[in-house]
């Protein structure tokens, strides 16, 4: 009966992710899209808990062990590949440091703040759960993947920055921004780069071509830096079995709750004080 159990809760782990990467898959069409929809946010969870309560109740012993074995599977399978995060979470500590100079002398238009950016790679602030998420449209009716959401370090950035000072600005490469424009708007230029300790954030603050203002983040760990192949529009075929799972994976509870119970790569208060002390917003 107990081996029959183990069996059944193995038989659901399969069908999970069987049905996960099938309705995902591009063949699948608007049926699977559909499907993918309705069950997505179930299934990565459903999946390391009846895999980990099938192996646990095919070991010979007591119900209550078994009950234990299987918790503890659960969360080693729902973190799974991120477990050496954990050792990154403890050494990790946010160096930041800042200069300002004075605040933005603002006009009486009081133009927003603009974001000019230099190329900037996918360093992602959350340690934790998939790398990349799905998308969709309902005018093309098709799926694609994406950055994770809320989870790119140039996002927070832009984020914070709106949030301090209460309007929005625009975002734009320099390659598409006029640099005579720059001796009379008020902008933030960030660039991120790799160093031997961990990746280095730079956000410096320009007030009518004269830089006002700089804060530094140091030491975000190297394995924030996340390159993956096929996110975009039309590109959901294109490296689609590493993104796939890459979701079934680690888009499950155990990966969330610890997103929530640790702190991001992000210093996001530091940063907020920063960006109100420039704006000259008491």
């Amino acid at each position: 009966m107990n081996r029959k159990l183990g069996l059944l809760f193995l038989a659901v782990a399969t069908t999970s992710a069987i049905v996960f990467l099938a309705a995902l898959h591009p063949a699948s069409g608007a049926l699977g899209g559909l499907i993918y929809l309705l069950t997505s946010w179930a299934l990565p969870s459903i999946l390391v808990v009846a895999l980990a309560f099938g192996l646990a109740w095919l070991i010979p012993g007591p119900v209550a062990v078994r009950i234990v074995v299987a918790f503890v599977l659960s969360f080693l399978l729902g973190v799974n590949t991120s477990l050496p995060v954990l050792a990154d979470i403890v050494r990790y500590k946010p160096l930041v440091s800042s200069e300002v100079r004075r605040a933005v002398a603002w006009s009486a238009e009081r133009r927003p703040i603009a974001v000019k950016r230099r190329p900037w790679g996918p360093v992602l602030v959350v340690p934790f759960g998939p790398r990349v998420r799905v998308g969709s449209d309902e005018g093309c009716v098709c799926m694609y993947f994406l950055d994770a959401a809320d989870a790119l370090y140039s996002d927070r950035v832009v984020a914070t920055l709106f949030a301090a000072v209460g309007r929005r600005g625009a975002v734009m490469d320099y390659a598409q921004s006029d640099p005579a424009y720059e001796s009379k708007d008020v902008h933030i230029d960030l660039t991120l780069w790799r160093h031997d300790d961990g990746f280095r954030a730079l956000i410096e603050v320009f007030d009518r071509g004269e830089k006002i203002a700089a804060f530094a983040h140091t030491q975000i760990p190297l394995r924030a830096l996340t390159e993956r192949a096929g996110v975009g529009r039309e590109r959901l075929g294109e490296n689609f079995f590493e993104n796939a799972l890459d979701i079934l994976l680690h888009d499950n509870v155990f990966s969330r709750a610890l997103n929530a119970a640790v702190p991001p790569y992000f210093p996001e208060r530091e940063l907020y004080a920063f960006f109100l002390q420039v704006s000259g917003t008491p």
